[in-house]
């Protein structure tokens, strides 16, 4: 059975800006929810307008108009569904739920697709769409959209929302400039065909990298947009700026797994196209549009893309059709730092801590199994920059171990092997110099031979 990949074309394409980021800030969801008709804007007239403004801004020309259309909540709830149908489809759902479940990251009984959906309705501002290039902005309700918002905050929040309330341009602007940074980025650097290309790569971090450089982009487009609305100098916009990257980073300790694969592109990546232009400005910029990062772990340290180019290694996908006999192989998938990091952050430790374990991940590979009772496996093999980042995941994960499968017991837990069991189906997991193997879920009768045929994986180091 050929394996499935998560088509996130439209999961990681849809490019759309969310109501809690950046000016936005904590937007609530029921406040977005439609002007009064004698303040509505032509809004197709209003994005030629800002198309100039955003030119000078990325330093680029439009080849070509494009359409925009301006939505309520339910309309854009549609849109958002039909994308999501169209790429989504209920098989693919089911499995990287599962996996995503048995690795930690969703709570049993998860849909990715149901968990993604609710998160962009409720949240999404405006998102543009690579596919059909256009682009959708929602009728916010500048009046009530910051009643209530900073309750929290005691006097600092009724300062916040008095302040923002009381803003003289219309907010929707810094949408349409986010919008149209992602609708000239794509014409002149082709969106939509590199996100086809990543689709094979099986590889959520390779898309997920991308995807930061396209949002950071727009997000500093965006940020210099609407300061400057403000008046905001660049010392204070440097200031605010790192505020920002503050509350996004305080967003994370407590929002769900995709939540904050939502998040960390636009933060990361701002901080990350930012590192760029300060070391080969504009031109520098537009060749990484051309030579992207390449995973994650160079977004979350722009040093180790420029100007020390670190690339991540290569392995194969683990073949357990002769160990498992009878079980399919359903899908195939390439967490990277960010995820390894957010696994442990989230179920294990601290947030220091686990980005910690992230780092010193040079590639990872990960394939679920089937079997015909339905039961799920998965074998996980991960290379690290030396022994001593691989001696710390390996031994990371095994207490990960104990805290997912809290009934089972240690047969054996040494410093480069460890099998733990006692609830029907195992769990191994085995460190070689600076490669680990983990296979999970494997009936314990057959996990040597499981071992076996991962550690037979072809390798190649950068």
């Amino acid at each position: 059975m050929e394996s499935q990949m998560l088509k996130m074309k439209n999961i990681q394409g849809l490019f759309p800006i969310l109501l809690v980021l950046s000016v936005l800030l904590l937007v609530s969801p029921a406040s977005a929810g439609g002007s009064d008709a004698e303040e509505k804007v032509d809004i197709t007239e209003r994005a030629r307008e800002l198309m100039d403004v955003t030119e000078d801004l990325r330093g680029l020309r439009f080849i070509s108009d494009l359409p925009v259309e301006l939505v309520n909540t339910q309309r854009m709830a549609e849109i958002v569904e039909e994308m999501l149908d169209e790429e989504i489809q209920p098989e693919t759902d089911r499995t990287f739920s599962a996996l995503y479940t048995m690795l930690g990251l969703m709570p049993r009984g998860s849909s990715l697709r149901a968990d993604y959906e609710s998160l962009v309705e409720e949240q999404v501002a405006g998102l543009y769409d690579p596919g059909g290039k256009q682009f959708y902005v929602v009728d916010i309700d500048m009046g009530s959209m910051f009643e209530g918002m900073f309750g929290d905050l005691g006097a600092i929040g009724s300062f916040l929302e008095g302040f923002l309330g009381g803003l003289d341009f219309d907010m929707r602007d810094v949408v349409i400039v986010h919008e149209l940074t992602h609708a000239l980025d794509d014409q002149h650097f082709d969106i939509e065909s590199r996100m086809e290309e990543l689709l094979e790569s099986n590889s959520d971090d390779a898309q997920l990298a991308y995807q930061s450089l396209l949002e950071g982009n727009a997000t500093r487009i965006m940020n210099e947009f609407a300061y400057g609305q403000l008046g905001v100098d660049q010392s204070m916009l440097e200031q605010i700026s790192e505020m920002n990257i503050s509350m996004a980073e305080n967003m994370m300790s407590y929002s769900p797994f995709l939540e904050r694969l939502m998040i960390v592109p636009y933060f990361k990546g701002e901080i990350f196209v930012n590192h760029i232009l300060s070391h080969e400005g504009q031109a520098g910029l537009d060749r990484a549009f051309n030579d992207p990062p390449a995973s994650m772990e160079q977004i979350l340290h722009p040093e180790r893309y420029l100007p020390n180019r670190d690339e991540p290694s290569w392995l194969s996908p683990v073949d357990l059709t002769d160990a498992l006999n009878g079980w399919e192989l359903e899908a195939t998938d390439t967490l990277g730092e960010l995820i390894i990091g957010l696994m442990f952050e989230m179920y294990v430790t601290d947030k220091a801590g686990g980005e910690e374990i992230g780092d010193g991940w040079d590639y990872d590979v990960v394939t679920s199994w089937r079997s015909p009772n339905n039961d799920l496996a998965l074998a996980w093999v991960s290379i690290w920059d030396d022994s001593s980042e691989a001696r710390e995941f390996f031994d990371a994960y095994c207490d990960l171990l104990e805290e997912k499968y809290p009934p089972g017991e240690w047969s054996e837990r040494r410093s480069n092997f460890a099998l733990y069991t006692g609830m029907g189906l195992g769990a191994t997991v085995e460190r070689r110099e600076d490669m680990v193997v983990i296979i999970e879920g494997a009936p314990e009768d057959v996990m040597d031979e499981c071992l076996a045929e991962a550690w037979a994986i072809s390798v190649i180091y950068n």
